[in-house]
């Protein structure tokens, strides 16, 4: 199970059990549905019935697709009548069959005191049957087109559902239409078969962008019915839903689905080759008692086999690194992805798309729940640790950290130095490359507001963005605290993805933001998102040239 403790495997499986059970706190909110208002919309393929609630409308489990396993999805057939869209539709089955004994621990997330107003709904049942999206919008009939903000979820290429958001409050703040998305994950949506069974299966190992891809030829057809602009559309996501837009932006099948695009706290620089996908099909065909001649059988093998067999190989082939993806995740292929996102440099299509993109503080704090250890280190912990994450060089960096934080814990440098290398690191890399290649404006954030939880010692965690983005602050106090700061935080932020959505620029009225300028190579200028936000050219200079040498991506 995941940790993220230097020195150590890192297991997927882990940060999206972690995503799932800090979410409640981290990011959902519930709408209120007003009884009797019953609006419908007509869509391209039939009529939808949603539900009206205090600051607009919403339709949920609306399907976007249907597809056989491993084949690329398919438009549903239109209906008569009218379908309702009130409830979440199935996610992508990922859940362990066999889970390990006693669980693992996973995220900080889940020892933060969980609020009753943050307590989290049924979860939708999964299936591989998952072609679903949500869709909030403020008004309808009203002859406005809105920006349209699609919202990935993370759970890097294995968990997660666009169950976990509720886009009602940034719908209202912004007068945008907010969409979520499931798609086929793990086994179902990477499982690369072409090299095993030829031209049918050539884009198995990428069906699960291929879902994203067919969301957004929906949103492209249809959200105009909504009050959407369809030539408005942003693509954003934290963590792996970052990792998925790094991928459309470089898809030629994407082109013209997506104008602008955030990437938080996930940058996707580099996926998998094609002969290393490979030889995981190939594990996964052996634990299941399949000999390379045998692959179309796993078209027939039932669902919880299959998931059994998905997590011991995922098992298996730990990630060394935050940014690594070492099994079951997206393929280079001549049609989907011809080039790999950000290296060894921004590929051609990244370079005409507007982007938002950054990290929080102190990244890796949301996966030490399961090491208290980790916040009570002494200088022994501290070097131990550094080895594994900064090899060699780890007394040569540990040195100009302490210089730069002289009054820094054991515990806070380690905390800081790995959730540089993990994630700052490549994030600045993502950031300088499509800005020294590209056309399009780049700007960077970095989160640093602080949380009060566990006396102050996770700092600015993963995924602490998204009730900011997503307005839900109020259903995230035990990550916040009581303070009206990071509402205020939220109003800014909220309103800042809003207007870079609307204009490719995340400067206008109402942001109540200082200037923020676009990001350049020369001079590496980062909005500090905090109880004062301001910007500061290159606030990483230290950190980004010690672990440097590192990337290696």
């Amino acid at each position: 199970m995941m940790k993220f403790t230097p020195g150590l495997s890192l297991s997927r499986r882990t940060a999206v059990g972690g995503i799932a059970a800090a979410g409640a706190l981290i990011l959902t909110g519930r709408a209120g549905a007003q009884a009797g208002a019953e609006p419908v919309v007509e869509t391209r393929l039939g009529k939808l019935r949603g539900l009206r609630h205090e600051t607009g409308y919403s339709f949920k489990g609306v399907r976007y697709a249907v597809a056989d396993r491993f084949m690329p999805p398919r438009k549903p057939k239109p209906w008569s009548g009218v379908q309702d869209a009130l409830e979440f539709g199935a996610s992508a089955p990922s859940s362990n069959p066999n889970p390990p004994a006693g669980g693992g621990g996973f995220s900080g997330g889940v020892q933060f005191p969980r609020a009753s107003a943050a307590a989290p709904g049924p979860r939708p049942p999964e299936s591989e049957d998952c072609q679903y999206l949500n869709v909030w919008t403020s008004a309808l009939n009203d002859g406005r087109k809105r920006p349209v903000m699609v919202s990935l979820h993370g759970g890097f290429f294995f968990g997660g559902s666009g169950a976990g958001v509720d886009g009602s409050r940034l719908a209202a703040r912004g007068d945008v239409v907010v969409v979520s998305v499931n798609h086929r994950l793990n086994a179902f949506g990477y499982t690369h078969l072409a090299d095993h069974l030829g031209d049918e299966f050539a884009h198995s190992g990428n069906a699960g962008m291929l879902d994203i891809i067919a969301a957004l030829e929906w949103v492209r057809d249809n959200i105009d019915r909504f009050g959407g602009d369809p030539q408005r559309v942003m693509v954003f996501g934290t963590s792996g839903g970052g990792m998925k837009t790094s991928f459309l932006m470089a898809s030629p099948r994407a082109k013209g689905l997506l104008h602008r695009a955030g990437i938080q706290s996930g940058p996707g620089l580099k996926f998998m080759e094609r002969a290393d996908a490979a030889a995981v099909t190939d594990r996964l065909l052996s634990r299941l008692n399949l000999d390379r001649g045998r692959a179309a059988d796993l078209v027939r093998v039932p669902t919880r086999d299959l998931l059994a067999a998905y997590h011991a190989v995922s098992a298996e082939l730990p990630a060394a690194r935050f940014i690594d993806l070492p099994c079951f995740a997206p393929v280079i292929d001549p049609e989907l992805l011809p080039h790999h996102p950000f290296s060894p440099h921004a590929a051609e299509l990244t370079r005409s798309i507007p982007l938002i993109t950054g990290w929080t503080g102190q990244e890796m704090t949301f996966f030490m729940g399961a090491d208290p250890e980790g916040f009570e280190l002494d200088e022994a912990g501290l070097e131990e640790r550094a080895r594994g994450y900064l090899g060699e060089q780890s007394s040569a960096i540990l040195a100009q950290y302490r210089q730069a934080m002289p009054d820094a814990s054991p515990s806070r440098l380690y905390i800081q130095s790995f959730s540089d290398c993990s994630v700052m690191l490549p994030a600045v890399a993502l950031a300088d490359r499509k800005a020294a290649g590209g056309t399009a404006p780049v700007y960077a954030y970095r989160l640093d507001y602080q949380s009060p939880a566990l006396d102050g010692k996770i700092g600015a965690p993963h995924n602490m963005e998204l009730p900011l983005i997503f307005d839900t602050v109020d259903y995230s106090r035990p990550l916040f605290g009581p303070s009206e700061e990071p509402v205020r935080l939220a109003r800014q932020m909220s309103s800042a993805w809003v207007q870079f959505a609307a204009t490719g620029d995340p400067n206008g009225a109402g942001t109540d933001l200082p200037e923020w300028p676009r990001y350049t190579v020369d001079d590496r200028e980062v909005m500090l998102l905090d109880t004062v936000p301001q910007v500061a050219k290159d606030p990483v200079r230290m950190e980004r040239t010690a672990l440097a040498p590192l990337l290696k991506v």
